[in-house]
């Protein structure tokens, strides 16, 4: 598969293209003059202010890489057309290594052992995983998995979303390899690809989780395209929508990485630390535009084949967000997705080394944010 580049420096699917319609989609004969083979409804907005009826990925039998930029100058010229961009590569947010450390430091850094203290999580409690899938057969995986999210519940053959589901919630106490911040979960398997994914697919399997009332997604992944389409359904997701920062060592107040960087109030977006409390060397920041950090260099977890193995990279930082996010959760299951960022964003534990660097100026802080979860609880 070959990827096209543009001048912004974001790369795109060759023969796909996002369009919004004002109206619902009937056939390929809507789409005349332009050579389309097929199309697949990927969005149904609830209410918007733009006047989208649907959003559809158009295919088409073209090619090359002028066939997309002259469709979507086309298509962007037509009443009926709300817009059409690209279907942006969007790529896991992984910086592969070899281990220095060989036990869960990531744990003890965010503080869980105090919180299990208090809380290891509820099966009840779902959060839908958009990565490369999950081996839904890993022992320390199986018993929180769930299951209903259909033609999405695709198997990892690469290994980035089971170990980023592993993070969140590998099974706890259980003899059997790590543990993760939850120790009970529901794992929901979005799988959106391997190496690379489309956006077309994550925001589909966004659309999906909002139908489903999904409380918590996690996105180990992004990209240097702004995508109106992608952007219009993390807005009107009611959930807590968990981005990766990127790992290019940029600060993303000026140069942006999405989905982290837009400015939809449900993101709370991640960057990553290091066992010594310092921003990874990898990691992307911002003092605006990303929220919060936590653990991401040389981060054991579990992977395909039933096996674990280190990883890094603000992949593996976003879900120890995500997990944390599930454990207030499993203790406030009222709490409103603002108040649950707010939770986590006010009990950041506060490191030198971040000031200036994130939003918060912290770590994420698993059993601060139960007790403010539980204060907040009493007080309503």
């Amino acid at each position: 598969m070959f990827i096209y580049t543009n001048h912004t420096a974001a790369s795109y699917f060759p023969g796909k293209v996002i369009v919004a319609l004002r109206r619902n989609y009937t056939d390929p004969t809507m789409f005349a003059g332009i050579d389309v083979t097929h199309a697949d409804v990927i969005y149904h907005p609830d209410h918007n202010e733009e006047g989208i009826a649907q959003i559809v990925l158009l295919h088409l039998r073209n090619q090359d890489e002028m066939a997309v930029l002259n469709a979507i100058d086309t298509l962007n010229a037509r009443p009926d057309v709300v817009f059409a961009e690209p279907d942006y590569v969007e790529y896991p947010h992984l910086m592969p290594n070899d281990p220095l450390f060989h036990d869960l430091w990531g744990m003890e850094a965010i503080h869980a052992p105090h919180a299990w203290d208090v809380a290891t999580g509820n099966t009840q409690v779902i959060v839908g995983v958009l990565d490369s899938g999950i081996d839904d057969s890993h022992p320390d995986l199986c018993a929180n998995i769930a299951t209903g999210t259909g033609d999405f519940n695709g198997r990892d053959q690469d290994g980035h979303g089971t170990h980023v589901a592993g993070t969140i919630g590998a099974v706890g106490n259980n003899h059997t390899g790590c543990t993760g911040v939850c120790w009970r979960v529901g794992l929901a398997n979005f799988r959106l690809g391997g190496r690379v994914f489309d956006t077309a697919r994550a925001i589909s399997a966004i659309d999906f989780a909002r139908q489903a009332k999904l409380p918590i997604l996690n996105n180990s992944w992004g990209g240097r395209g702004y995508s109106r389409a992608l952007r219009l359904a993390i807005a009107q997701y009611d959930g807590l929508f968990v981005a990766s920062a990127g790992n290019n060592g940029t600060n993303n107040d000026t140069r942006p990485m999405y989905p982290a960087s837009y400015d939809s109030p449900n993101i709370i977006s991640v960057a990553s630390t290091t066992p010594n409390n310092t921003l990874s060397s990898f990691s992307n920041f911002g003092a605006r535009s990303v929220d919060i950090a936590a653990p991401g260099s040389n981060i054991i977890s579990t992977d395909i084949g039933d096996t674990y193995s280190p990883m890094s990279g603000t992949s593996m930082a976003a879900p120890h967000v995500a997990g944390v996010a599930a454990l207030v959760k499993s203790v406030n299951p009222a709490i409103t997705t603002a108040e649950l960022k707010q939770v986590l964003m006010q009990s950041a534990r506060q490191l030198p080394a971040l000031q200036g660097r994130v939003l918060s100026g912290g770590i994420v802080d698993a059993r601060a944010a139960l007790e403010a979860a539980r204060c907040s609880q009493r007080s309503d």
